[in-house]
């Protein structure tokens, strides 16, 4: 028999059952290819940050909210992500400029389709996004923009209509802010006359607008000037200041940008605007005491308003980020890094209690937000279920109402922030009864 020749009745058997096998085998590979192609990989699920890195940005507060939201990004994902997808946190440099802020917010809607979008230093960068993110239906957590308008809108721009839909705000409003120094003004050390620095900032206008609200409702004399940020010098500003209001009690220097704002106060120490004769007032970032000290070194009897807690009232998550900031960052976490990680997981909470990335969905799952975040327990009391009454103001609506705040006070050279008393409210007070503690110098 010729061995390519096969019996018709497959003694031989091989040839046969070899084609059989093959494809009983092509079968099973078909099928778990079939089966792979079913149950793909889970995309990641994209968030996008916002926060300044050049100048004119505050480019050190905006470093540090990045390393926040990265920190809060890599603690989700290290429990499991959320619906059993990784965060990822897509980022861009705003750098302060309204046309790139506009730009980061449709790049972030229209190319990288992000389920939502956190962080943001500043309130005029802010008000610039929010027209994309309305029209696109983004859901949105500002971290640490201070303008009313953000919550409230503005009749004046269309583009910023009141209560809008999808943007929330963790960061203390320039209303409250302002509100809580005016107290302070007005009932703690009971000043008559105060001076406040301010930026050309939105944030500087709003500030600017809210002071002159509240202490003016008090009958408090108020000197007011703005100034240009990233200045090398405004010692002649702040020398007609002194010669104009030698009777000041008070010298607010409510600038935005941390460097700015140290040059700013310096500068005023040394024309003698602030004195022994006043109280001087800064900026949250003298929190960071190495840095305030090393800018400021004659910023003995300062205040500073507080946004967020000191290490003493911390919980454990903010314990942990502190000590985290301490080490990689090199010195303590400032309030915005604290806003920046819980914008994160607020967005990410909302995320699992909606069950998918649906936009409506997330912003329904914000409005009934309950989360403790190093800051304590998130709400936003008024929603589209629950709007904001007509005698309050429209700046509540998606706002977390209650950030918290008090007054610290460096008494020494060198204090640490740990170490400065808190002088307001008068039920934190560390010393009861002391609006202001005449300083060590």
């Amino acid at each position: 028999m010729d061995r390519l020749s096969w019996p018709r009745n497959g003694v031989a058997g091989v040839r046969p059952r070899t084609r059989r096998g093959a494809h009983a085998l092509a079968l099973v590979l078909a099928a778990l290819l079939t089966a792979g192609a079913a149950a793909p990989a889970l995309a990641d699920i994209l968030i996008g940050g916002v926060a300044p890195l050049s100048q004119p940005g505050d480019v050190a507060g905006g470093q540090e909210m990045k390393w926040a939201l990265e920190q809060a990004v890599a603690d989700l994902n290290g429990k499991g992500g959320v619906l059993g997808q990784k965060i990822r946190l897509v980022f861009y440099d705003t750098q302060n400029k309204p046309d790139v802020c506009a730009s980061v917010a449709k790049r972030l809607v229209q190319e990288d389709k992000v389920a939502a979008v956190v962080g943001e230093f500043h309130s005029g960068c802010a008000l610039a996004q929010i027209p994309t993110y309305n029209q696109a239906g983004t859901p949105v957590v500002f971290s640490e923009t201070y303008n009313d308008k953000i919550t409230a809108g503005d009749p004046a721009d269309p583009t910023l209509p009141p209560n809008p839909p999808t943007i929330f705000r963790i960061a203390p409003t320039s209303t409250y802010y302002s509100g809580f120094i005016a107290d302070w003004v007005v009932n703690g050390v009971k000043a008559k006359k105060v001076v406040q620095v301010v930026d050309t900032t939105d944030y500087g206008v709003g500030a600017a607008s809210a002071m002159k609200e509240a202490l003016g409702k008090a009958g408090v004399s108020l000197a007011q000037v703005s100034v240009e940020l990233a200045q090398p010098d405004y010692a002649s500003i702040m020398s007609r200041l002194k010669n104009e209001n030698p009777d000041a009690d008070v010298i607010y220097y409510d600038v935005s940008e941390t460097a700015t704002a140290y040059v700013v106060m310096q500068n005023g120490i040394d024309v003698g605007l602030s004195n022994s004769r006043n109280i001087c007032v800064g900026n949250p970032a003298m929190r960071d005491a190495q840095s305030f000290w090393r800018a400021v070194p004659n910023g003995v009897g300062c205040l500073f308003q507080l946004v967020g807690l000191t290490s003493t009232q911390f919980n454990e998550q903010a314990k942990s980020l502190d000590q985290r900031a301490r080490g990689a960052l090199g010195h303590e976490a400032r309030n915005y890094a604290f806003e920046a990680y819980d914008s994160v997981l607020l967005v990410v909470d909302a995320i699992r209690r909606a069950g998918n990335t649906d936009a409506k969905a997330i912003v329904r799952a914000l409005e009934q937000t309950s989360l403790v975040g190093t800051q304590g327990r998130y709400a936003f009391t008024y929603n589209s279920q629950n709007p904001v009454p007509k005698d309050k103001p429209g700046w509540l609506w998606h706002q977390y109402a209650e950030p918290p705040l008090q007054l610290l006070e460096f008494t020494k050279k060198g204090q640490t922030s740990e170490e400065a008393p808190t002088v307001w409210p008068a039920s934190r007070q560390t010393q009861p009864g002391k609006a202001y503690i005449p300083p060590s110098r």
